[in-house]
């Protein structure tokens, strides 16, 4: 029995990610799907994510998951958490360098993918890397991604490879692979 999943994003990496592990299991299409969502704002990804999903599933009355990230500056009090769009759109590299002066420079960025089908718990499954703050902004993208070294990396996510960054996220972003696991059950 073939069974069709909806996956809730425009974003060709999500995507790719995704696609690397469903297409290998011969009883699930994954369908990505654009749907204009309210968004609640909480620092907690998770919270904001099981939103997302419990509204999709009520609207398109099918499988869906989504999956959204957040960072959390260990030296902000662990802000913007979930903000993230916002604390990008309000902070320029310079600005979030200043408010780090003399502060932990560590982030923890996590993702959290929310899966639900229709009159069904929502399942939800979280992962998270380390990275610090560079001294200086390198490469091109968004204020946090010309900051945020991952561990194993030398620079900022926008100065590397986007092919380093990509096998990155595969090997160390399992939750694709956690929720292939739960659908095979």
């Amino acid at each position: 029995m073939n069974k069709e999943i909806i996956f809730l994003t425009e974003n060709k990496e999500k995507i790719d990610s995704a696609r690397a592990v469903f297409d290998l299991l011969p009883n699930i299409t994954l369908k990505n799907v654009k749907l204009s969502l309210p968004e609640i704002q909480s620092m907690d990804v998770e919270e904001v994510v099981r939103y997302s999903v419990s509204e999709a599933v009520k609207i398109l009355n099918a499988p869906v998951f989504k999956v959204d990230c957040g960072y959390y500056f260990e030296g902000l009090n662990n802000f913007p958490g979930a903000l993230v769009k916002y604390f990008n759109q309000s902070f320029s590299t310079e600005d979030i360098l200043k408010i780090l002066e003399g502060k932990s420079r560590k982030v923890i960025i996590r993702e959290c993918l929310a899966y639900a089908e229709p009159e069904k718990k929502i399942k939800t499954f979280v992962v998270q890397v380390t990275a610090t703050i560079a001294e200086t902004p390198m490469g091109d993208g968004g204020s946090i991604d010309r900051l945020v070294i991952y561990e194993g990396f030398d620079k900022p996510q926008a100065a590397c490879d986007y092919n380093d960054i990509v096998k990155y996220w595969n090997k160390t972003l399992t939750h694709y692979k956690q929720l292939a696991e739960y659908l095979r059950q």
